[in-house]
């Protein structure tokens, strides 16, 4: 559950600079309500990811965000189907 947790924050971070533009971690942190301290983990990872840089404006996005977002759904739906073959065989123990 916290890889859940972990990855919506960082789409919910990514997606307010994708509408916003460049912002530092106390902007972030003031319009998510996300602590600054995980705010922070969240840029070190986008950054290391190579979807955002700092720059002197605050982190600003410099990834291909499409490329991104269609790999992560096609995670998220192989995901899924995992899940459902998990809870199949919960379901057969029965």
């Amino acid at each position: 559950m916290e890889e859940l947790n972990l990855l919506e924050r960082h789409l919910k971070i990514l997606k307010l600079l994708e509408r916003e533009g460049p912002m530092g971690i106390m902007r972030i942190s003031q319009i998510t309500e996300i602590p600054p301290h995980r705010v922070r983990y969240s840029l070190r990872v986008l950054e290391t990811e190579g979807m955002i840089t700092a720059t002197p404006e605050g982190a600003k996005i410099i990834g291909n965000l499409n490329e991104f977002y269609k790999n992560l759904k096609e995670k998220i739906e192989e995901t899924s189907v995992r899940l459902e073959e998990i809870k199949k065989l919960l379901d057969s123990s029965k």
